[in-house]
């Protein structure tokens, strides 16, 4: 039987491409949004910059500052790079979400990528793609066997085997979504093992599964990739998270806790409200939380880098962490 050795939580923000001398240009974008969600509500930008005026994030987007946390995130990436190496991993399946880059205009709850092949490079962003075309291995049997065996849960599943166009890039080429690029960039180098992408609409409703759900799912895709038929050791990892796109400090230092303790009663009570935006990722560490519960890994927290870009607060909670025997 295949056997689970290893689990990650990783940001894919960005932000994690570009030196803090950069980070103010993306508050830009975040100042021209008709509304930012934060604590269970939405806000125009004024209103959240005038509610969080005390926090005094001023001080907090100083060049020296915004430099000294971009160099903590850089330092946490290469930690979470030599753990996944040092695991022994020979293959992945990694959850992730769509962010209208290849569904825009269907939304599927949870889809399987099922292919043999995953394409990555231009015109994507470095931070997600080398500079030029590659092509990594999918693992149908494996993709095959889990949507076959999480359906018999009950699960109602989109089987994609075949990547559709990502919008996001200018000449439209089946570049896989930025979630996935960032793990076989910056955790794997470029060489990942062959892996199965799971793709969880985490962002638009109605079809965004619950966190109990998330739960569910995962308690349902251990079982999947324990019984498989083969002597491969597996690493499950999820790429998101954790607050954005205004960046909540007390609430991530929460979750990160209940994440620690491998509490996922308390990850479910939250409400739901609060998994909403980009910080709707969350619901993808359920399922990594669930496998290493299951074989008795332990949480090591690399960093937790708070990133703003605006007076406002908003930014990117940027998480790093591992489970491993």
């Amino acid at each position: 039987m295949a056997e689970i050795v290893f689990g990650m939580a990783v940001p894919h923000s960005g932000m994690l491409g570009k030196p803090g001398e950069t980070w103010l240009e993306d508050g830009e974008r975040d100042r021209a949004k008709p509304t930012l969600w934060f604590r269970n509500r939405t806000w125009t930008y004024p209103e959240l910059e005038e509610h969080r005026k005390p926090e005094n994030f001023a001080a907090l987007l100083t060049l020296e500052e915004r430099q000294a946390r971009s160099a903590r995130c850089t330092a946490a990436i290469a930690a979470m790079r030599k753990a996944y190496e040092e695991s022994g991993a020979d293959i992945a399946v990694i959850i992730g979400k769509d962010q209208m880059e290849i569904f825009p205009e269907i939304s599927p709850s949870i889809a399987i990528y099922s292919g043999a092949e995953i394409f990555n490079g231009p015109p994507q962003r470095p931070v997600y793609a080398p500079d030029q075309a590659v092509t990594h291995q999918g693992l149908p049997d494996l993709a095959t066997h889990l949507l076959n065996e999480i359906k018999a849960d009950g699960f109602d599943l989109a089987d994609l085997y075949a990547w559709p166009d990502n919008t996001w890039m200018r000449d439209n080429s089946k570049i896989v979504p930025h979630a996935f690029g960032f793990v076989y960039r910056q955790i794997m180098g470029d060489t990942p093992p062959p892996t199965v992408p799971i793709l969880m609409n985490t962002f638009y409703p109605p079809t965004q599964p619950s966190m109990g759900r998330a739960i569910q799912f995962g308690r349902s895709l251990t079982k999947a990739i324990q019984n498989w038929q083969s002597d491969k050791k597996v690493a499950v990892i999820a790429s998101g998270g954790l607050s954005h796109f205004v960046c909540d400090e007390q609430f991530d230092q929460k979750i990160l806790g209940y994440l620690g303790s491998g509490d996922l009663a308390a990850l479910e009570a939250v409400d739901d409200r609060s998994y909403q935006s980009g910080t709707s990722e969350i619901k993808l560490y359920a399922s990594v939380l669930v496998a290493m519960a299951e074989i008795g890994a332990k949480m090591t927290l690399v960093d937790y880098v708070p990133c703003y870009r605006t007076e406002a607060g908003s930014g990117e909670g940027m998480g790093f962490m591992y489970w491993s025997k």
